[in-house]
């Protein structure tokens, strides 16, 4: 399989925890990014629970991003109300 090199700026805090990932799951770093994606796009493009698990799963991790940022929860909605749960 041909393979390319993608480039990516990440905050510190997270690259540490994927190289970490990476080691407990006995894999170089690349070859894991790798996995991570496939299965993101695996699920992207599975049945609906698939999907909205993945949803779920983006959607959490732009509201931890959005609160690092040091962004107000005021007015906002949950995940909750976003996902109808």
């Amino acid at each position: 399989m041909a393979t390319t090199q993608l480039n990516a700026r990440v905050p510190e805090e997270l690259a540490a925890r994927v190289r970490a990932s990476a080691s407990r799951a006995g894999m170089d770093l690349g070859d894991y990014v790798a996995a991570v994606l496939e299965a993101d796009q695996a699920a992207a493009s599975g049945g609906p629970e698939l999907r909205a698990a993945r949803a779920r799963m983006h959607a959490a991790a732009a509201y931890r991003m959005w609160l690092a940022d040091g962004r107000p929860e005021r007015d906002a909605m949950s995940v909750d109300e976003v996902f109808g749960d």
